[in-house]
C-alpha cells in the first residue's frame, strides 16, 4: 500500500493527502472463549461498532486470535479510520445469525415445540454449530440441563440478546503487514476522474493505491489499481 510520509515526501505541495492507514485486516479480541472455538465458521453474522456508525454482514470465522472472515474484513475496510484513531480497540456487537429479534424468537419458540424435554444447550439453531451453540448458551448464562419446556422469561431473553447483541472487545488487530491494502492516499478532489491527472499539476497521473480508492476485497482493489493504469493509458 501507500504511506502518507512516503507520498508527503514524493509530490509536489499543495496537494491533498487523505492519511494512509491499514484496511482489511482481522480482528484480536480478549473473549478467551471464543479462542476455543478456532475453526468454527458462522455462514451469516451481522457485526456493528456501537457508536461508530459502522456494520458488516457475512460469512465469519473464528480464529485462535479472534475473528476473521468477510463479515471481519468488511467491517475493518468500512472503519478503518475510526478503528485507527481509537488504536484498533474498541466494543464490538456480534448478532450470530443476521437476523432479527422476532424472527429469533419465532424460531426458538419452534425448536422449543419440537424439542421440549430436550435440553437446550444439545439443541440449537441449524445454522450455528453444537460447539458455538452450547458457548451461547453457556454465556447466556443458562443451565446445563435446562429443558427447552423450562425457557422462558429473564433465560430466554439473555439467550435472545446473546445471540443477537453479543459483546466482545476488539482488542487490536491482525500482525503487522497482515493487512490487504491501505485506506488513503491522494485525495479524490485532486484528479480528474476521466484521467486521473492531478487538476493542479498537468502531466502528473496517480493509479492504484496511491489514491484514495480500497474496497472490501482484494480482487477489487487489483481491479482499481488495472482500471486506474488503464485509464492513464489511453488518455496518453
Amino acid at each position: 500500500g501507500s504511506s502518507s510520509a512516503f507520498l508527503e515526501k514524493m509530490l509536489p505541495d499543495g496537494i491533498e493527502i487523505v492519511r494512509t492507514v491499514p484496511s482489511l485486516f482481522t480482528f484480536r479480541t480478549g473473549d478467551d472463549g471464543l479462542k476455543g472455538l478456532m475453526g468454527t465458521v458462522v455462514k451469516a453474522a451481522r457485526l456493528t461498532i456501537p457508536g461508530s456508525g459502522f456494520g458488516s454482514e457475512g460469512i465469519l470465522l473464528i480464529t485462535d486470535w479472534g475473528l476473521s472472515g468477510p463479515a471481519a474484513l468488511k467491517l475493518s475496510s468500512y472503519a478503518a479510520q475510526y478503528l485507527y484513531e481509537h488504536q484498533y480497540r474498541s466494543s464490538l456487537v456480534i448478532n450470530w445469525t443476521a437476523e432479527s429479534e422476532i424472527r429469533i424468537r419465532e424460531q426458538l419458540s419452534n425448536i422449543g415445540a419440537q424439542n421440549s424435554r430436550k435440553h437446550v444447550s444439545s439443541v440449537g439453531l441449524p445454522n450455528l454449530t453444537s460447539r458455538l451453540w452450547a458457548y451461547l448458551c453457556a454465556k447466556a448464562g443458562l443451565k446445563t440441563d435446562l429443558k427447552w419446556s423450562e425457557l422462558q422469561g429473564k433465560p430466554l431473553n439473555r439467550l435472545v440478546s446473546t445471540l443477537i447483541a453479543d459483546e466482545c472487545a476488539i482488542t487490536g488487530r491482525a500482525s503487522f503487514k497482515e493487512e490487504f491494502v491501505t485506506c488513503g492516499g491522494v485525495a479524490l478532489g485532486e484528479v480528474s476522474p476521466q484521467t486521473l491527472e492531478s487538476r493542479k499539476y498537468p502531466g502528473l497521473f496517480f493509479a492504484g493505491e496511491v489514491l484514495d480508492i480500497d474496497a472490501v476485497t482484494g480482487g477489487f482493489n487489483l481491479q482499481a489499481a488495472w482500471s486506474t493504469a488503464h485509464a492513464i493509458s489511453e488518455h496518453l
